[in-house]
Order: C-alpha cells, then structure tokens, then sequence
C-alpha cells in the first residue's frame, strides 16, 4: 500500500497492531534504541528544565500584574460600594 492509499481513503491494512505483552529483557534491546531512548530523556529533561527557568525568570513580572489586577478589582469594587451609598443617601429625582 503507498502512501496516496492512506491519504484518499484506500484499502487500510489488516493486519492487528502487536501488542507487547511481557517485558523485554535489556540484553534484548539493540544498544542504538537504547541511546535513542536515552536521548529523548535527555531531551524532555532539558525542556522541562527550561521550562522551569522561563517560569522563574518570569515570576517577578506576573507576581507585579497580579498584583495590579487585584488593587484595581478592589480599587472597583470599593468605587461601586461608594457609589451604592451615595445613591441610598442622596437618591435621584
């Protein structure tokens, strides 16, 4: 089957997908799956590490907008609250 067959819809193979069912001795695994394992290990390490490091860098600047998000949302609800007096003490009309 090519690739175009996948594509368009064709015939899809019938073979089941194997399932591995017990576990593979490591003297089994050829030693090039085993450093290409390794390399992926390495590689999500080194992004979670960078991750890591981009969120602590950030932490100061999203501490300083939370910050402000939360005066300004009670600076508004203080605000309503003065106004709601207000208008029970000196009603309009």
């Amino acid at each position: 089957m090519t690739d175009n067959a996948l594509m368009t819809g064709g015939d899809l193979p019938t073979d089941p997908i194997p399932l591995l069912t017990s576990r593979v001795p490591a003297d089994q695994i050829p030693q090039a799956l085993l450093v290409a394992l390794d390399a992926r290990e390495a590689e999500k390490a080194s992004v979670l590490a960078l991750s890591q490091e981009l969120m602590n860098n950030l932490r100061p600047e999203l501490d300083r907008i939370a910050s402000e998000l939360v005066q300004r949302s009670v600076q508004g609800m203080w605000e309503k609250r003065a106004e709601i007096y207000q208008n029970l003490h000196h009603p309009k009309g």
